[in-house]
């Protein structure tokens, strides 16, 4: 268990909102990134990073496996399956 200094004084706060302009590395990149740029990221767990920061900013993405397995991630538009397509 930590102790906590018996001089600090530590009050809880509730209701103070969060702001929300901090963005996550990966948040950060993609939205410096204009659309068909790319980026190399090193391994398949950055590529699902960088995936997922795309598509939660609204965007596709493509990619592919480069000789030294690594992988090229490039920002495209998001694409809609067929029966997406048809509710808007």
């Amino acid at each position: 268990m930590t102790n906590i200094n018996k001089n600090s004084v530590l009050e809880i706060e509730r209701g103070i909102p969060r702001p929300s302009n901090i963005k996550s590395g990966w948040a950060l990149l993609v939205s410096k990134m204009s659309e068909g740029d790319s980026v190399v990221v090193k391994n398949f767990t950055e590529l699902n990073k960088m995936r997922s920061a795309l598509s939660r900013a609204g965007w596709g993405s493509s990619a592919m496996e480069l000789e030294d397995q690594t992988f090229r991630v490039w920002k495209v538009k998001k694409r809609f399956h067929k029966a997406q397509q048809k509710k808007q």
